[in-house]
């Protein structure tokens, strides 16, 4: 399984803001937050600053191991979510540095005394040759089957293949984690072997989910 970029490494940090801030505002630290980290989009007018549907920062950077990343923050009343194009560990440090400095900044309580969860979204673009008709033959003889039928395309021939395939937990169970997805990425030629991907993991453990399915596509 090659990786070919990351569409989305999203980490969502569960924090009841008021716990942190004791009750503070922290509209005083927009500006130092705006060009601490570069955001190119952020608060300008009140009602931009509604918790509530949350309160967003765009288009910024933060160094890590001599590297720009970029990323987007959007702060909630009840947790913030960083997202990066590189992995949800970085968005992770991001968030580790951000609130110690919020924490340093305004002689705040440290965010891990008051920190109760955290949930990851990764969306990757990735490349493979394995066929997802391998998971069963039978499968693979519907698809045929299903080719046979149509009509109509003798100037084209086409061929139907099993395209994706995703994983759902029970809908019965409270705040769900996200679905799994391995499907083949939309409008690309099959030949190009461009699929997406999307598991609510860390990157790496994402990474490492991906390499398993291709394995059982080879067996």
């Amino acid at each position: 399984m090659k990786l070919l970029s990351v569409k989305q490494a999203r980490s969502i940090w569960f924090i009841n803001l008021v716990d942190l801030t004791r009750g503070r505002s922290l509209v005083p630290l927009i500006p130092g937050i705006v060009e601490k980290y570069k955001f190119q989009i952020f608060p300008t007018k009140p009602d931009e600053l509604d918790l509530s549907k949350g309160v967003k920062f765009l288009a910024g950077s933060f160094q890590k191991d001599l590297k720009e990343m970029v990323v987007d923050l959007t702060v909630f009343n009840d947790g913030l979510i960083a997202d990066t194009q590189s992995s949800t560990e970085d968005s992770d440090d991001f968030l580790n540095e951000h609130l110690t400095w919020i924490a340093t900044e305004l002689d705040l309580v440290p965010y891990q005394e008051v920190l109760r969860s955290k949930v990851y979204l990764s969306e990757l673009w990735v490349q493979t040759e394995k066929n997802l008709n391998a998971l069963n033959s039978k499968l693979e003889n519907f698809a045929k089957r299903l080719t046979s039928l149509i009509v109509g395309h003798n100037h084209h021939p086409i061929a139907f293949e099993t395209t994706g395939i995703t994983l759902w937990t029970d809908p019965i169970v409270v705040n769900p984690p996200g679905h799994f997805r391995f499907e083949r990425a939309e409008n690309t030629p099959f030949g190009e072997h461009r699929y997406y991907s999307a598991a609510p993991l860390q990157t790496d453990v994402h990474i490492e989910m991906l390499e398993e399915l291709e394995n059982i596509l080879s067996s």
